[in-house]
């Protein structure tokens, strides 16, 4: 009988067999790898960190060089977009994984070469980022009302689905800054590119949350989106995090308890019978795997708030949630203990994601293992199954 701190440690290195070097990620089609690779780390570096163990697996090292690969010119971050035509968002993803990866080194016994290195790529994301503030507006029209929005983060100028200032993007932006801004000065909290400014404009006007209190994918009738009343799991942890550390907004707004409102929408709204988290399958089928990563993006974030909380008190209102949900990801584990996409099994699992099966395997496993990690340290040696 596996402890959660047990199914956490065989979560990894199944983990680590799926990332094969890095390998999974570059040798394979579609146009997430990059991304995924990067919030893929993260989850590596977060269930080290949980469950005690240095890196001996090397991933640390191979993911500055998977990074390495296919960015190489470090000394003019602010041209990213125009070099490497990745989404922006993309560097979001890497810089929050880099930033968390240089608070653990001493931990995961990386050397100081590389903590540096991990520091530095975190900035270089953000500048990358901050390079893409458009303070230009946007005017549209909904149900006979004006909106305007000014400010933000496009993740891409292609004419693409899902091109333009949507949340995700903005929200990666907004909890970097907040990191950064915190551990390395003000220049990270730029007064002129402030996220939390662009979401209150948002509020202001009634289109930032559904009736339930979930954030929409993009604002509510923004352009260039056949789904307007979309809600994404990752936007629910990535909002409420970057709410609950917030350091740009004034009292009352944008602070812990709007991320609590998010995290009890959440609870109540998408959910299985019997409680575990939910969320159906993205509405654009070239972007379903892309979105996968949901569920755990939003564990791995509830888990940093209920870390928090448990820093001052014993326990903590998320703790039997938690619970709940990382012992219904290992009961439904698959095959060679590949993690599913459904967690209570509530639904038949998909057969084809539109990347290899490899990929989409990691991308899987990693959100599953975010759900069981979360439980860590407060419950790792109570049996899991």
């Amino acid at each position: 009988m596996a402890t959660f701190k047990e199914a956490t440690v065989q979560g990894l290195d199944t983990l680590v067999y799926l990332w094969n070097h890095g390998n999974t990620f570059t040798n394979c089609s579609g146009g997430g790898c990059f991304w995924m690779a990067g919030n893929f780390f993260h989850t590596a570096v977060k269930s080290m960190l949980k469950t005690g163990l240095q890196d001996t697996y090397g991933i640390g090292k191979e993911a500055l060089a998977y990074f390495d690969g296919f960015i190489k010119d470090t000394a003019n971050p602010r041209n990213w977009r125009q070099e490497y035509g990745f989404w922006v968002d993309d560097y979001g993803w890497w810089g929050t994984a880099f930033i968390y990866a240089y608070f653990a080194s001493d931990k995961l016994g990386y050397d100081p070469s590389m903590k540096e290195k991990f520091a530095l790529n975190a900035k270089n994301c953000w500048e990358a980022l901050n390079a893409c503030w458009d303070n230009s507006p946007i005017y549209w029209q909904k149900d006979g009302k004006n909106y305007t929005i000014t400010g933000g983060i496009p993740n891409t100028l292609d004419a693409a689905p899902l091109a333009g200032r949507n949340c995700v993007t903005n929200e990666c932006y907004w909890r970097l800054s907040t990191i950064l801004g915190n551990t390395f000065g003000q220049h990270y909290l730029d007064p002129n590119a402030n996220a939390n400014n662009f979401f209150l404009e948002a509020k202001t006007q009634s289109i930032l949350f559904d009736s339930s209190g979930l954030v929409y994918e993009r604002f509510l009738g923004l352009p260039n989106t056949d789904y307007p009343t979309w809600t994404w799991l990752g936007d629910q942890g990535l909002f409420a995090i970057s709410c609950y550390f917030n350091s740009q907004g004034m009292p009352g707004v944008f602070d812990q308890a709007q991320a609590k409102s998010i995290i009890n929408a959440v609870q109540t709204n998408k959910k299985t019978a019997s409680g575990v988290l939910h969320e159906d399958l993205a509405p654009y089928s070239e972007y379903q795997l892309d979105y996968a990563c949901g569920k755990g993006t939003f564990m791995r974030n509830l888990a940093y708030v209920n870390d928090n909380i448990h820093n001052a008190f014993p326990s903590s209102a998320y703790d039997s949630y938690i619970k709940l949900n990382a012992i219904a990801v290992w009961r439904n584990q698959q095959s060679g203990g590949i993690f599913p996409y459904y967690w209570d099994a509530e639904s038949t699992e998909p057969t084809s994601w539109g990347y290899s099966q490899a990929t989409a395997n990691a991308v899987l496993h990693a959100a599953g293992l975010s759900a069981i990690n979360a439980a860590l340290p407060w419950i790792q040696d109570q049996p899991i199954d």
